[in-house]
């Protein structure tokens, strides 16, 4: 028996009440999780918000670990692979990307969670994009769209949002004769332009021949990647991309964008927390053009939250993951960032951009996540930035063959080119 003096008074404490105050110490550490995310411009309140309410409806206290894109792209590796004062929960990106630490045993599976709350009713049309070998290991809660966005003036002026791949590429050469770029694009950080092989492939092919592509099954000589290459080099022939990409950041055209010397770009709706607010009711979205007569599909990158393998905090970080997947957190969240909501329960905010995404992927005969997400990390690391030089020399067969050897070098690890 252990006596501890408080003041004049004497608790007695038995062994068996001793192992009672150790549970209650060990209940109180466990009410706590770290929580990292990745912010984008102007997202920080709506997750202090969202979080703030986690708490208080469940004690359990978060410590937000914030970082940028390219601190966080740096840091996830040391956390989940080094095993360097991990978070709990650690928000990523689905498909490939969560694949790839799937695959590597740092992720706790969620399968059972899904299970047993039922998620398959508000989640089921994205449960591929967060199952590796039959098992959950994320939870999606945002996702979002992209495609053209255009300065409402000119393309009025030039006749009107194109419909078809052709309207669309004389829409372009109208502005060019009239000393307008019609296409802004910064590729100073190369990823922007896999959106433009992204999207002609899709119109060109469907989703499942792009799927295919990703997994490294199909020859960059193949005559239905050739025509999309041909398809794209059109527009560089023509001179329709703004000379100074290589120079920019893909915020870097938005200036010029505002002031109608370019007069489209092809960006992801994270675009619109960068337009100023009096700008917003002089631009307008648009589909990416229809090329040939088939399904319809759309990128929608989707992001997630997962559970270290190594957290400490099992039980709080599953509440913090059956939480995010409510339909009215989903819904308040997405409306202050702009994003769209994956639980098809939640309704979706009134902003014009976001209404029009909710329109565009509602009729989307399908969705990708986007080149870097939907293949391996190595592959989408050297092929990107031949995209980005692309743009630049418009060398048909530089670009075929530099993609062709990185295929055959990262899918099967073999120095031969072939055809």
């Amino acid at each position: 028996m252990n006596i501890i003096l408080t003041g004049i008074l004497i608790v007695v404490l038995t062994p068996l009440s001793l192992f009672a105050v150790s549970l209650s110490a060990t209940a109180a550490t466990a009410a706590e999780i770290e929580v990292a995310i990745l912010l984008a411009p102007k997202q920080r309140s709506s997750y202090a918000k969202i979080f703030r309410q986690f708490s208080k409806e469940t004690g359990i206290k978060v410590t937000t670990v914030a970082r940028t894109d390219t601190e966080y792209k740096a840091y996830l590796p040391l956390w989940l692979l080094e095993r360097k004062k991990t978070p709990d929960i650690i928000y990523w990106q689905a498909s490939k990307r969560l694949f790839f630490y799937a695959e590597k045993g740092v992720l706790q599976p969620i399968t059972e969670l899904w299970s047993e709350n039922h998620l398959d009713e508000n989640f089921s049309h994205v449960k591929n994009a967060v199952t590796y070998r039959g098992e959950i290991y994320a939870l999606p809660f945002s996702y979002y769209h992209w495609g053209l966005f255009y300065r409402k003036g000119l393309i009025e002026k030039y006749g009107g949002v194109a419909q078809t791949w052709e309207d669309f590429i004389a829409q372009c050469e109208a502005l060019k004769k009239d000393g307008i770029t019609p296409i802004g694009i910064g590729t100073k950080n190369s990823w922007p332009a896999a959106a433009w092989f992204d999207y002609i492939n899709l119109r060109l092919n469907g989703l499942s021949f792009h799927q295919q592509l990703l997994d490294g099954t199909i020859s960059f000589y193949d005559k239905r990647l050739q025509n999309v290459l041909l398809e794209w080099k059109k527009l560089i022939d023509k001179g329709f991309f703004n000379k100074d990409n290589k120079t920019l950041s893909w915020d870097g055209v938005l200036p010029k964008f505002y002031r109608d010397r370019i007069a489209f770009t092809l960006i992801g709706n994270f675009a619109t927390s960068k337009f100023p607010e009096r700008r917003i009711e002089e631009i307008g979205f648009m589909p990416f053009p229809k090329i040939k007569n088939i399904p319809l599909y759309e990128e929608a990158p989707m992001d997630v939250f997962m559970i270290a393998r190594d957290t400490k905090n099992l039980k709080a970080a599953e509440r913090f993951i059956k939480f995010m997947a409510r339909a009215d957190i989903q819904a308040q969240h997405n409306k202050e960032l702009g994003y769209l909501p994956v639980n098809k329960s939640a309704p979706v905010g009134q902003d014009p951009f976001t209404q029009a995404g909710n329109r565009l992927l509602n009729r989307a005969d399908g969705v990708t996540q986007y080149f870097d997400r939907d293949t391996l990390p190595e592959f989408a690391e050297k092929a990107v930035p031949l995209f980005a030089e692309f743009i630049n020399s418009g060398n048909l067969q530089k670009i075929t063959e530099d993609l062709e050897q990185t295929r055959l070098e990262v899918f099967f690890k073999s120095n031969k080119r072939q055809r």
